[in-house]
């Protein structure tokens, strides 16, 4: 009976050794950090909240995610187009900032499992623009996003913005007669700001996920990719998404 308990025992301490191998294995930015770049002013995906934390459904996914892998996750706040140089140029680990998957984007990152799909969406006041309006009004978008590549290749009357909090400012002021966005964010936005209203448009939908400079981390996407997929499986990814669109 001790023979066996001192196997047991010598097994059980390789694997807790080969676990914490693994854990320091992981190659990032600064060890034990998950540093990721993020534009915190997309609700309900990540923004600011009264006491100046960077909140909403990615934040609260990777630190879920990094607590299963052993790495304390670090937000790097920034516009989006800095925050996608930023992960390109290895200056975050990542970006995690509602990215969608692109074939563009692929040539440049690696990502994650998509983990949600969204549509490009129309807000104005009173929700009066539609899809058949766009080539006769203004249009705000933010710099980078994929609302800014659908309005730039498809009308002339667009005007860029560092951040969708300067573009809806611009919106309430009379400076453009709409925006072109996320539908999530669409709505976060129209929740906050009186007589604003959302309208899909009919362009395709599109998939988010977190991106990594391409062929830098292929053990921590490896690592990210197992904790997303069990987070997805059990329902906990859907249920914070419902859970910040309340």
């Amino acid at each position: 009976m001790m023979k066996k308990m001192i196997a047991f025992l010598m097994a059980l301490t390789m694997l807790l050794s080969l676990s914490l191998a693994c854990a320091e294995g992981i190659t990032t930015l600064e060890k034990g950090k998950f540093i990721y770049s993020t534009s915190p002013d997309f609700p309900p995906f990540e923004y600011t909240d009264d006491n100046d934390n960077i909140v909403g459904i990615e934040p609260e996914l990777i630190a879920l995610i990094c607590e299963k892998i052993g790495l304390e996750a670090v937000p790097l706040p920034m516009d989006f187009d800095g925050a996608l140089e930023a992960a390109q140029s290895g200056k975050s680990d990542a970006i995690v900032s509602g990215v969608t998957v692109t074939e563009d984007r692929k040539l440049v990152y690696d990502f994650t499992t998509p983990y949600t799909t969204i549509i490009q969406a129309i807000v104005s006041k009173d929700g009066k623009i539609t899809m058949d309006d766009l080539a006769n009004v203004t249009i705000g978008v933010q710099r980078g996003t994929t609302g800014h590549i659908y309005a730039e290749d498809d009308y002339e009357n667009v005007i860029v913005y560092d951040t969708y909090s300067l573009a809806f400012q611009a919106l309430q002021n009379g400076q453009v007669d709409c925006i072109l966005v996320d539908d999530l964010v669409g709505q976060a936005y129209a929740k906050r700001l009186p007589g604003l209203e959302v309208v899909p448009t009919t362009y395709e939908p599109e998939e988010f996920g977190f991106g990594f400079a391409k062929g830098k981390y292929p053990e921590l996407l490896a690592d990210f990719n197992a904790a997303l997929q069990e987070l997805i499986d059990t329902g906990k990814v859907e249920e914070i998404i419902l859970k910040w669109n309340e």
